[in-house]
C-alpha cells in the first residue's frame, strides 16, 4: 500500500494505492491522519480509487482513522470506492457511516459548504 498526501484549502487529500491489508504499511494511514490533526488540519478526502480491495484489518484502520478525526471535531469523506471495496462496504453498514463520495470535487464541495472555508 502507498499514500500519498496534500493539503489545499485546509483540506487534507489522502490517495492510498494498493490493496489495504495487514501488513506494515497499512498503519500508515494512522500516521498521515495523525500528523494532519497535530498541524491543525481537521478536514480529510480519502481516495481509494487505486484500492482493490481491503481486508478486515484495513476496514479497522478506516474505522480507527475516522474515530480519531472525529473526536477530534474534524470530518472526513471518501471518494472513488472500486466495485468491490463498495460491496464490502455496503454490506458491513459503513456506508451508512460514512461520507462517501464518486469524485474528489463532490467530497470537497460537500466540506467547503458544510463546515465553511474556515473549516469547522
Amino acid at each position: 500500500m502507498r499514500i500519498s498526501v496534500s493539503t489545499k484549502d485546509g483540506i487534507a487529500h489522502i490517495k492510498i494505492s494498493g490493496n489495504m491489508i495487514l501488513d506494515e504499511t497499512l498503519f500508515l494511514l494512522r500516521d498521515e491522519v495523525k500528523k494532519g490533526l497535530e498541524s491543525g488540519v481537521q478536514r480529510f478526502i480519502v481516495d481509494l480509487a487505486e484500492v482493490p480491495h481491503i481486508d478486515s484489518s484495513g476496514c479497522g484502520e478506516v474505522i480507527r482513522i475516522y474515530s480519531s478525526i472525529v473526536k477530534a471535531q474534524g470530518t472526513v469523506t471518501f471518494v472513488s470506492l472500486t466495485d468491490r471495496v463498495r460491496v464490502l462496504w455496503n454490506r458491513i453498514r459503513l456506508t451508512d457511516v460514512f461520507h462517501v463520495f464518486e469524485t474528489t470535487d463532490d467530497a470537497q464541495t460537500f466540506l467547503l459548504k458544510t463546515f465553511g472555508a474556515a473549516g469547522i
